[in-house]
C-alpha cells in the first residue's frame, strides 16, 4: 500500500482543522468497520471448511511471513517536493495470496502485519484505517480474481495455468487502484486538496514501482504452487527494488538538501514555497520568508577556520530548526544565509514573532575549538500576499529587509516600500537579464597591468559592463546580485571567458604576449564542468593555459567550498594560473593560501588608495607584498590612479601595477591601440615620459563574473 510520510502541509484555523480531523474520523472508522466485517464474514464461512494444520498449508504460511516482513521493510519512494511515500513490498505476498490461498487467512495475517507495523509508531487512528483498508482492498481483490478466473472465492485456488494471467492482472488493477484510491481520499479530507490530484501524483511517482511489484504477485503465486523451498527465492527481486528505491530516494535528497547541514535547499524551498502560496491563495492566509545572515560569521570562519565554520554553520542550522514549528521550513541558501519559510500563518504578526524566537536563540554563544563564540544574526522578512504574490519577489524584497537590517547588524526588519526605493527597476532588470546575454548587451572592457619597475604591459584584466537599452549604462553594483540571484550569472560568466579568449587571441595575434585576467563567480566555481569546458577554449583560440589567470575571492569559494576547491585543483593541472583577488580585506586568506597555492595575490585597491593618507593602509600594502614574494607569489596592486602611488608601489617591491594611472578599462580596439602605443614607449602611462595615450572615458565596469 501507499502511506504518505508526514508532509509539511500549512497550518489552517482551528475550524477548518477540526472539521478535517472529524471527517478523517469517520471515515476511517467506516473502512475499518467494513474491512472487518468482511473479515467476520469470511471467518465465519471458512473457519471449518479448511484443514489449518496440513502440509498443503505450508506454502500459504511461508507467503504470510515473508508478507509481515515485507510490511516492516517498505520502500521510500521520492517526491518531487521533498518528502516521500512508502510503499510496502509486501504488496507481492498479499496479493499472491489473495489469489491463491484461504480468504481469511490473508486477511488475518495483512490486518496483524499492518497492526504491529503501525502501532510501534503509535498512531492508532491510522493503524485501524490501514487495517480497514487492507481488508476491504484484499477481499475485493480475491472477489474480481474469483468471478474472472472461475476459481473458488472463499477456498484456496486451484493450480493457475495460462488462463488465469489475465484475470491475475486485473485482479492485481483492482488492487491498486482500490488501494490508492482509498488512501488519496482520506489524504484529501485532512489536507484539503483534490484527492484526483493526489492520486495522480501517486502514480507520477510511484507507478513504476507499484507496477513491479504487482507485476511479482502472480510470479510468486506460482513460485508458490511449484516449490515451497524455492519460495524465499522471491525475495531476490524484492531486495533489487528495494535497492534501487533507496539511490533514487539518496539522489533525490541530495539534489534537494543542503551537503553541509541536511537541510533544504534552494530549490526545495521554492518548491515548497509555491505550495504554500497557492494553499494560502485559497484560504486568505498568509506565507512568510524570512532571510538569515549570521553577523560577523567572516570573522570567525577567517580566524578559527574553515572546519569552525562548518561546525558553526551546522549548529546554527540546528538551533534555527529546533526554535520553529515542524511545519515551518528552514533551507541553506549558501555561505552563511539561510532561508525560512512560514506557511499558512493566520496573521502578519505571526511571521515576526518567530523571527524573534529565531534571532533570539542564536544569541546563545557557541563553544568552538575552546573558544566562545558570540552569535547574532540580521533577518529580513517579507510576508505574501502584503508585500509579494510569487516566490521570487517574496525573497527579493525579503532580501531588501535583510540588507536594511545588515547596515545595524542583528536586527529584524520587514520590507517596506520606502526602503526599495529601486523596486521597479530592479523587477524591470531582472526580468531583463536573460533577454541581455542573447542580445549582446554585456560588454567585456579591458584593463592593462603593467610592470612596476619598466612600465611593460604583461598583463590585462577582463571587465563586464551592461548597457541597457532602455536605462543606459547598469552599474555592476545593480546587476551582479541580481544575475546571481536569478541563475543569470551562469551564462554571462561563460560569455565573458569566452569574449576575454577572443579578445586575447587577437592580441597574441597582433603580436601582444600578453596574459588575460578573468574573475570566476561562486556558481561558474561550483561546476564541475568548468575545467574541461575551459580546455576545450584555449584548445579553441590556441592560447597557451599559462597565459590565463583565474581571479577567486573567498567568498566564491565559501558559498561551496569542497566543490570549489575540487574545480580550482583541476583548473590548476591544466596549467591555467590562480590569483588571489581583494587580498587583505579578510582574515582567512592566510588560512587558504595555502590549501589554494595560487601564483599572484592582488591587493585591495582600499588600500591602495589610502596609502597616501593612512600609515596603516601602507603598511598592510608593503606586508602583502612581503608576503607574497616569501612564497614565491606575484604581487599585483589594484586601484593606482596617481604617479605617486605608483612610485610608493615600485619602492614597496610590487610586481605589477593596475588602476586609472595606468589606463582606464577600455575596448579592445582601444586597447589595441594602447598596446600598439607602449611598444613604442616604455612607459606609456606616465605623465612625465613618453606621449600621452588617448585613454577611453571612464565607465562602470566589474571584474567579468565568469
Amino acid at each position: 500500500m501507499t502511506r504518505r510520510t508526514a508532509q509539511q502541509e500549512p497550518p489552517t484555523p482551528g475550524g477548518v482543522v477540526a472539521a478535517r480531523l472529524r471527517a478523517v474520523t469517520v471515515f476511517a472508522y467506516t473502512v475499518f468497520a467494513v474491512g472487518l466485517l468482511f473479515l467476520v464474514l469470511c471467518a465465519a464461512l471458512q473457519l471449518t471448511r479448511v484443514s489449518w494444520a496440513s502440509w498443503e498449508m505450508s506454502k500459504y504460511y511461508l507467503l504470510t511471513v515473508l508478507l509481515v516482513i515485507g510490511e516492516m521493510r517498505p520502500l521510500l519512494v521520492a517526491r518531487h517536493d521533498g518528502e516521500a511515500d512508502r510503499i510496502t513490498v509486501s504488496t507481492i505476498f498479499s496479493v499472491a495470496l489473495a489469489l491463491i490461498g484461504p480468504v481469511t487467512l490473508v486477511l488475518l495475517a495483512q490486518a496483524i502485519a499492518v497492526g504491529l507495523d503501525d502501532l510501534r509508531r503509535r498512531m492508532p487512528l491510522r493503524t485501524l484505517f490501514n487495517i480497514g483498508q487492507y481488508l476491504v482492498t484484499l477481499t475485493i481483490t480475491r472477489l474480481v480474481f474469483a468471478l474472472s478466473s472461475g476459481n473458488p472465492v472463499m477456498d484456496p485456488a486451484t493450480s493457475l495455468d495460462g488462463g488465469d494471467v489475465l484475470p491475475a492482472l486485473l485482479a492485481a488493477a483492482t488492487f491498486f487502484l482500490l488501494n490508492n484510491g482509498l488512501v488519496s481520499v482520506i489524504v484529501a479530507l485532512e489536507t484539503g486538496q483534490s484527492a484526483r490530484e493526489i492520486f495522480r501524483e501517486d502514480i507520477r511517482v510511484g507507478g513504476l514501482t507499484w507496477l513491479i511489484l504487482l507485476g511479482l504477485a502472480p510470479v510468486a503465486a506460482v513460485v508458490a504452487e511449484f516449490s515451497l523451498f524455492m519460495l524465499p527465492l522471491m525475495m531476490l527481486p524484492v531486495l533489487g527494488v528495494q535497492h534501487n528505491a533507496w539511490i533514487a530516494a539518496l539522489r533525490q535528497h541530495e539534489a534537494l538538501h543542503d551537503g553541509l547541514t541536511g537541510l533544504p535547499n534552494r530549490e526545495l524551498l521554492r518548491i515548497r514555497a509555491e505550495r504554500a502560496i497557492a494553499h494560502a491563495g485559497e484560504t486568505g492566509q498568509h506565507v512568510g520568508v524570512m532571510l538569515l545572515d549570521l553577523d560577523h560569521f567572516k570573522e570567525v570562519n577567517d580566524t578559527l577556520g574553515h572546519h569552525v565554520g562548518d561546525g558553526l554553520l551546522r549548529e546554527v542550522a540546528r538551533r534555527v530548526t529546533d526554535a520553529l514549528p515542524a511545519e515551518v521550513t528552514v533551507a541553506r541558501l549558501g555561505g552563511d544565509e539561510f532561508a525560512v519559510l512560514v506557511p499558512g500563518a493566520d496573521e502578519m504578526g505571526t511571521v515576526g514573532l518567530l523571527a524573534e524566537r529565531v534571532a533570539d536563540r542564536l544569541r546563545e554563544s557557541v563553544h568552538a575549538e575552546g573558544v566562545r563564540i558570540g552569535v547574532q544574526a540580521s533577518i529580513g522578512i517579507a510576508v505574501f500576499p502584503q508585500h509579494a504574490t510569487t516566490m521570487d519577489t517574496l525573497l527579493q524584497r525579503a532580501d531588501i529587509a535583510l540588507y536594511r537590517a545588515k547596515t545595524n547588524r542583528g536586527e529584524i526588519q520587514i520590507y517596506r516600500p520606502e526602503i526599495d526605493q529601486h523596486t521597479v527597476l530592479r523587477l524591470s532588470l531582472l526580468g531583463d537579464l536573460h533577454q541581455a546575454v542573447d542580445n549582446e548587451e554585456f560588454e567585456v572592457l579591458y584593463q592593462p597591468q603593467v610592470e612596476a619597475r619598466t612600465g611593460r604591459p604583461v598583463a590585462v584584466e577582463a571587465l563586464m559592463r551592461w548597457r541597457h537599452p532602455v536605462h543606459g549604462v547598469i552599474s555592476p553594483e545593480v546587476f551582479i546580485p541580481l544575475a546571481e540571484n536569478s541563475g543569470a550569472i551562469g551564462a554571462m560568466s561563460r560569455t565573458a571567458v569566452q569574449a576575454a579568449l577572443t579578445t586575447l587571441a587577437m592580441l597574441r595575434i597582433g603580436g601582444h604576449d600578453v596574459s588575460m585576467a578573468v574573475n570566476i563567480s561562486a556558481r561558474l566555481l561550483s561546476d564541475l564542468e568548468l575545467p574541461d569546458w575551459l580546455r576545450h577554449q584555449l584548445i579553441r583560440f590556441s592560447i597557451p593555459s599559462s597565459r590565463v589567470t583565474i581571479e577567486v575571492t573567498e567568498s566564491t569559494i565559501t558559498a561551496d567550498p569542497k566543490r570549489a576547491m575540487q574545480v580550482l585543483r583541476e583548473l590548476r593541472e591544466i596549467g591555467v594560473r590562480l590569483a588571489v583577488d581583494d587580498f587583505g580585506t579578510g582574515y582567512s586568506s592566510l588560512s587558504y593560501l595555502r590549501r589554494l597555492k595560487p601564483d599572484e595575490l592582488k591587493v585591495d585597491k582600499s588600500f591602495v588608495l589610502q596609502m597616501g593618507v593612512d600609515e596603516n593602509s601602507e603598511v598592510i600594502v608593503r606586508s602583502t607584498v612581503d608576503l607574497g614574494h616569501g612564497l614565491g607569489l606575484s604581487v599585483v596592486a589594484e586601484g593606482v590612479e596617481d604617479q605617486e602611488t605608483y612610485d610608493r608601489l615600485a619602492r614597496l617591491g610590487c610586481d605589477l601595477i593596475q588602476g586609472f594611472h595606468v589606463a582606464r578599462p577600455m575596448t579592445y580596439p582601444a586597447l589595441q591601440a594602447w598596446l600598439d602605443a607602449a611598444v613604442k614607449h616604455r612607459d606609456p602611462f606616465s605623465r612625465r615620459k613618453g606621449p600621452q595615450v588617448p585613454r577611453a572615458r571612464r565607465a562602470p565596469a566589474h571584474r567579468a563574473p565568469a
